[in-house]
C-alpha cells in the first residue's frame, strides 16, 4: 500500500477517528491493529514469519539482556546481545544481500573460467525491512548500554518495530524517544490535526505536482542517451536531484503529518538540503535518521575499538598527532560509508556512488580546507556574502548530482558511461530552444512544475528562519484558508495521475 494512495488515506482516516474514540490504554493496540492491516496489504503474505520472528527475537533478547544487566550477569547480557543481532541482520542480509554474493561469486568464476554458475534466489522481503531492522538494532544497543529498558509486552515491542506510517520509509525512530509518545494515548488536540494535515497536503504537493513531472523528464532522457547527450545528462542529472528530493521528502512529510494527527511525534528527517555549504553539511540535513543512526552505532562504536586505538598509537610514533588523529577516523568513515551503499541495496552503482563517492568528496574537503582557505584570503575573496555562499551551494549540488547518477541509472558501467556522454558533446542552447518540452511533458506542465519548485524554495527559505506551520498559524484566518485551499486545489489541478506518471510509488519504499 503506496502513502500515496487513496487506500491508505481511507485507512489513515478511519484509524485517526478510532485512535480518539477508544479509551486511552488501549489506543496504541488500535494502531497496532492498522499496523499489522497495512503490513498483510502491502507485503506477500509469507513475509510475515520474517517480521514476527523479528519482533519476538528482539523482545525475547531484549528482556533478558535488562535482566542480565539487573543480575549484573556480562556474559549473559553478550550473548542475548549477540542473538538478537545475529537474528535481525542474518534476516536482512539473507533477503536482501543473497543475490548480491551470488553475483559477485559468479563474477569470480567467470574471471577464472571455473566451471558451474550459482543460480540466484528469488526471495521476496517484508516491505520496510531495511528500516525497522535498523530500529531493532538500535533498540537492542541502547538496552545493553542501559540508555533505554525493555518492554514488557511482546505486542508494545511489535507496534515500535512496525508503526505503520513509518514502516515503508522511516525515519529510523529511537526507542527511548518514541516509546512515551507511542504507547500512550494522546488526548485529542485540534493544533494536532491542523498541523498533520498541512504537513500531509505539503507532502502530496511536492510528490505530485514537482516530483512526478521531474521524474517524466528523468525517465525520458536516461531512457536514450544516444538520442539525449550534452547538456541533456545535466538536465536529467539535476531534475533527479529535485525528483529524489520532493519524492523522499514529500514521504516524510506525510509519514510525519500522519503521526501528528494521533499525537506521535517522529524525528525530522530533512532540514533544506541544496542550502548546504560541503557534502558533509549536504549529508548532515538529508536522511538525517540514517546518519545519526550510523554514527552512533557504527562509527563511534568502531573508533572506540582496541584497534583503531591501537592504529591510533601507531601513527603517533610513526608520524604525527594530525595523521593519526585524521587517518583512524577516514578509515572508520570509509566503513560507514560502505554501509551506507551496501543499505541502499545490493549492488555496486550503490556502494560506489551512494558511498564510496560521497566519503571521497568529504575527505577531499576536510584535507584541502586548511589550503583553499589560503586562497581565499590570497584572491581576497569575501566569503561571507551571498554569491559565495551561491557557489558553494551550487558546487555541493554537481557533486551530489554526479553521486546520485550511479543510484538512479541501472549498473554502475551505465553510470560511468552516461557521466562521459554528459561531457562528449556541448549543446547550451537545449535551455532555451523549447528542447526541454519534448521530454515527455508539454510547456504548460513544465511551467507547472517550474512554479512548483519556486514555491519550494520559497517554503525552504522560510524554513531555514522559522517553523512555516507557525507562521502560517499567527496570521489572519482568512489568509490561513487562502494558503490552505490554494494547496489543495493545487494538488487536485495540478497533481498528476495520468498515463506516464506514478504518483502512487515513492522511490525509498522500495528499500
Amino acid at each position: 500500500m503506496s502513502l500515496a494512495s487513496l487506500q491508505f488515506f481511507v485507512l489513515f482516516s478511519i484509524s485517526v477517528g478510532l485512535y480518539y474514540v477508544l479509551p486511552r490504554q488501549f489506543r496504541w493496540c488500535a494502531l497496532l491493529a492498522f499496523s499489522a492491516y497495512f503490513f498483510l496489504v502491502s507485503s506477500e503474505a509469507y513475509t510475515g514469519i520474517y517480521i514476527i520472528t523479528s519482533i519476538v527475537s528482539t523482545w525475547v533478547c531484549a528482556n533478558n539482556i535488562q535482566k542480565a544487566i539487573e543480575e549484573k550477569d556480562h556474559r549473559k547480557k553478550k550473548t542475548y546481545l549477540y542473538s538478537g543481532l545475529g537474528i535481525n541482520i542474518g534476516i536482512l542480509f539473507l533477503l536482501k544481500y543473497t543475490n548480491f554474493l551470488i553475483g559477485n561469486c559468479n563474477d569470480v568464476l567467470l574471471l577464472f573460467h571455473a566451471p558451474g554458475i550459482v543460480q540466484q534466489v528469488d526471495w521476496a522481503a517484508p516491505i520496510g525491512i531495511s528500516y525497522y531492522t535498523l530500529q531493532i538494532i538500535g533498540y537492542l544497543l541502547n538496552v545493553y548500554w542501559g540508555i533505554t529498558t525493555a518492554d514488557k509486552e511482546c505486542l508494545k515491542t511489535a507496534l515500535f518495530v512496525c508503526y505503520y506510517p513509518q514502516l515503508t520509509s522511516g525515519p529510523i525512530a529511537r526507542h527511548e524517544e518514541l516509546r512515551e509518545s507511542l504507547y500512550s494515548g494522546h488526548s485529542f488536540d485540534w493544533q494536532n490535526i491542523t498541523y498533520g494535515f498541512q504537513r500531509i497536503l505539503w507532502g502530496i504537493f511536492k510528490k505530485l505536482v514537482i516530483s512526478s513531472r521531474a521524474g517524466v523528464i528523468v525517465d525520458t532522457i536516461y531512457s536514450d542517451t544516444l538520442r539525449y547527450d550534452g547538456f541533456y545528462i545535466w538536465v536529467a542529472a539535476a531534475l533527479f536531484m529535485l525528483q529524489l528530493y520532493t519524492d523522499f521528502s514529500g514521504c516524510m512529510d506525510i509519514v510525519i503529518g500522519a503521526s501528528e494527527c494521533y499525537g506521535i511525534v517522529l524525528p525530522e528527517n530533512f532540514r533544506t538540503p541544496f542550502f548546504s555549504k560541503s557534502v558533509q553539511e549536504y549529508w548532515q540535513r538529508w536522511h538525517i535518521t540514517l546518519g545519526a543512526w550510523l554514527k552512533d552505532y557504527i562509527l563511534y562504536p568502531l573508533l572506540r575499538t582496541s584497534r583503531w586505538r591501537d592504529l591510533t598509537i601507531w601513527l603517533k610514533k610513526h608520524a604525527s598527532k594530525k595523521v593519526a588523529k585524521m587517518v583512524p577516523l577516514y578509515l572508520g568513515m570509509l566503513c560507514v560509508w560502505f554501509l551506507i551503499g551496501l543499505w541502499h541495496g545490493g549492488k555496486w552503482k550503490y556502494i560506489i556512488g551512494t558511498g564510496i563517492w560521497f566519503w571521497l568528496c568529504i575527505v577531499l574537503e576536510q584535507v584541502c580546507a586548511p589550503g583553499f582557505k589560503k586562497l581565499t584570503e590570497y584572491l581576497r575573496i569575501n566569503t561571507e556574502t551571498f554569491s559565495w555562499r551561491l557557489v558553494q551551494s551550487l558546487r555541493v549540488f554537481v557533486l551530489v548530482a554526479v553521486g546520485n547518477m550511479f543510484f538512479r541509472l541501472k549498473n554502475l558501467r551505465t553510470a560511468i558511461k552516461t557521466l562521459f556522454i554528459g561531457l562528449s558533446h556541448w549543446n547550451p542552447e537545449i535551455l532555451y530552444d523549447k528542447s526541454l518540452y519534448r521530454l515527455g511533458i508539454n510547456e504548460k506542465n513544465f511551467r507547472v512544475m517550474m512554479i512548483g519548485v519556486l514555491i519550494l524554495l520559497c517554503v525552504s527559505l522560510m524554513q531555514e528562519k522559522c517553523s512555516v506551520r507557525g507562521w502560517l498559524s499567527r496570521q489572519n484566518i482568512i489568509f490561513r484558508w487562502i494558503v490552505l485551499f490554494a494547496l489543495i486545489f493545487s494538488i487536485i489541478i495540478y497533481g498528476q495521475y495520468g498515463p506516464g506518471f506514478d504518483a502512487q510509488e515513492f522511490i525509498y519504499q522500495g528499500f
